[in-house]
């Protein structure tokens, strides 16, 4: 037994002595619309979808084997409200999250779209609310398909012998719910000073669900339940779109090749976590005898540092000594993660430009909504 541990012992030191060391460069992500200027938000109850349809009292047969008349649908009529009651919970709740946005809940928000959408002015309110923005969630559609299908097979019985003492052979019938379930969800972003809309956008998404039926009568799962599932990967994904957020990448040290006997205790410091005094050796024989893997690791552990204008700077340097297709990789990089930093936290300061469009005679809430 000792003789074949030994080497696996020995091949595992090998791996984990063999593996790079990876550091954490943290950036601000920018958000895909800019809502630095609408901090203060204003959200709507969801617009449930008015044609969904009761479902038929029973779920229908799937092929000619199944089930008929014996599975109760899984839903009821009131589905369509429920789910878009929950979709505003969701929202609501995304947008909290990202701690980038002032909430204000629809329990206040729905009296000023009604008293909009019934042409009186609701300035003064947006004023003195300080709403900067109005969000007004909907769902465009959504549907369930129910249906049972079967599958037989043969099984044999040994507590059912025939009179030469072999089991009996019978067909078992397993039958399955089958459920569809589609939803398509948007919001809209409505400039509580313009009155005109400045987002919108679409999220759509299908789901299939199976499960056994082991019985008539039995119900299946309320679709309710992936109706949810489905709202919070929107809203989640809604909030994303909206605020600006906390990013990071992981990136790999450059091999101590050639090797620099000074920095082997760098080494051990960056895979330590000791991230500046590892900085600060690198620097040392870069700057000493222009060991490239120490500027690199030097830019590198930097922009771990925080300092991404410096990491730069660096790589810069390093840049017109060597022709190195890494460092210009970390150069290319790391200029986009500013960049993106940089845009991040123009967003934040609400110093980004603004465009509107869709101007209307009518209530903006009643073209958004529906009428």
């Amino acid at each position: 037994m000792r003789r074949i541990i030994l080497p696996i012992i020995l091949a595992l030191s090998a791996i984990l002595a063999s593996c790079s060391t990876s550091v954490s460069v943290d950036y601000l992500s920018p958000s895909e619309i800019d809502m630095g200027r609408y901090r203060n938000v204003a959200v709507a109850s969801t617009v449930a979808f008015k044609g969904f349809h009761n479902p038929p009292a029973y779920v229908r047969a799937g092929d000619s084997g199944s089930l008929s008349a014996l599975v109760p649908s899984s839903y009821t009529g009131s589905l369509a409200q429920d789910v878009a009651s929950y979709a505003t919970g969701s929202l609501v709740s995304s947008l909290r999250k990202t701690g980038f946005f002032n909430v204000l809940e629809p329990s206040i928000t729905d009296p000023l779209v009604a008293k909009s959408r019934y042409g009186l002015s609701i300035a003064d309110e947006v004023e003195a609310l300080g709403i900067d923005a109005f969000i007004v969630p909907r769902i465009v559609s959504m549907d369930v398909n129910e249906f049972i299908t079967s599958e037989r097979e043969f099984i044999f019985d040994y507590s059912h012998l025939d009179d030469e003492g072999r089991p009996k052979r019978i067909m078992v019938v397993d039958y399955k719910l089958n459920q569809v379930v589609s939803l398509v969800y948007s919001y809209t972003v409505i400039d509580a000073r313009t009155m005109t809309i400045y987002a919108t956008k679409t999220f759509s998404d299908k789901r299939e669900f199976v499960e056994d039926v082991s019985m008539p009568f039995l119900r299946g799962t309320n679709p309710y339940a992936y109706f949810r599932w489905m709202l919070d990967d929107m809203t989640s994904l809604a909030a994303v779109q909206l605020a600006p957020r906390h990013s990071s990448v992981s990136l790999t040290l450059m091999e101590n090749k050639p090797k620099a006997e000074a920095v082997e205790d760098a080494y051990k410091l960056a895979g330590d976590g000791y991230i500046s005094q590892a900085c600060i050796l690198f620097t040392q024989e870069w700057e000493r005898s222009g060991h490239l893997p120490s500027g690199y690791n030097a830019a590198l552990l930097t922009a771990a540092s925080g300092d991404l204008d410096g990491a730069i700077a660096i790589l810069e340097e390093i840049s017109s000594s060597y022709d190195s297709a890494e460092v210009d990789s970390l150069l290319s990089g790391l200029r986009d993660l500013r960049s993106r930093d940089s845009q991040a936290r123009q967003q934040l300061s609400g110093e980004g430009p603004v465009t509107n469009y869709t101007d209307s005679d009518t209530s903006i809430f009643s073209v958004v909504m529906g009428a």
